[in-house]
């Protein structure tokens, strides 16, 4: 291979790679609304077109100063409840009071709710402590296997679990004592417990963690999700599971693994509507 080649490929891999760097850096910083519809013959009344807005996976992620990109997307989805399911801030890069200042800011727009993500989990306890009761001094509820009854004229059932807890007692728990024509919708870190949520009844999850399978290929589909290994089954969107559904999130930030690939952060909203006749 002449001089003249060798030249010829470098200059293009040269730009190839600048060509390279705006695609990931979008792939990666722009954070897109994605609108979903939850329909239930349990909506009624007051509950009809009622919008939950979803904050998963943040890792310590700041969309414009002080996430002001963020917080703008979210106001304008009008929320009426703000729910964070899990992995605010990041165990590899911690930054709680980073992590804090967001979610006091996000509380501001609506009623925030949240539960533990597995990152979290891995603090000490005493961190974990006195992270939870700083999040409760910023204006969000923590529900740590624990339900309230939310809405003004018609309710429903928030319950939240830790991040492990979805496969457990506890969830079991929570919904021995619902009514049959109550809506039961359930905070949980971990889509792959799909099997637990449906054996518990609960009529809508949401969930995040599987960070929309990190890389998405044309005609395959996600590519790895943690605690699903590869070609993942349960990543983004809306499934059915019997009588329940599951709302997973692709989420906001990168954890231990750095990049997206065709699979820009998402802000998730999920509208509440009565069955069709």
């Amino acid at each position: 291979m002449n001089r003249k080649t060798v030249a010829a490929l470098a200059a293009v891999g040269t730009a190839a790679a600048a060509a390279a760097v705006p695609y990931f850096h979008r792939q990666n910083t722009e954070v897109t609304a994605v609108h979903y519809t939850f329909r239930s013959a349990k909506v009624k009344g007051a509950l009809e077109g009622f919008r939950i807005t979803q904050i998963s996976d943040l890792h310590n992620r700041e969309f414009g100063r002080d996430n002001c990109r963020l917080l703008a997307l979210t106001e304008a989805q009008l929320p009426d409840l703000l729910v964070i399911t899990g992995d605010l801030m990041d165990s590899y890069h911690t930054d709680l009071d980073r992590a804090l200042n967001s979610a006091g800011r996000l509380a501001r727009i609506a009623p925030c709710y949240y539960v533990t993500g597995n990152h979290e989990q891995r603090m000490s306890l005493r961190r974990q402590t006195e992270f939870y009761r700083a999040l409760a001094a910023a204006g969000v509820v923590v529900l740590r296997n624990e339900a309230v009854t939310l809405g003004m004229g018609e309710s429903f059932r928030l319950l939240g679990v830790d991040c492990n807890q979805g496969r457990t007692d506890a969830l079991l728990r929570l919904m021995a004592d619902r009514s049959a024509d109550e809506l039961n919708i359930l905070l949980s870190h971990k889509p792959h417990y799909a099997q637990y949520y449906e054996r518990a009844g609960v009529d809508l999850v949401l969930t995040g963690h599987a960070h929309g399978g990190q890389w998405r290929l044309p005609g395959v589909g996600a590519i790895y999700a943690p605690g699903q290994g590869l070609l993942p089954k349960y990543t983004a969107g809306m499934y059915r599971l019997g009588k329940t559904v599951m709302c997973v999130s692709r989420g906001l930030g990168n954890s231990s693994f750095p990049l997206r690939l065709e699979n820009k952060p998402e802000l998730v909203t999920v509208t509440l509507r009565g069955a069709r006749e």
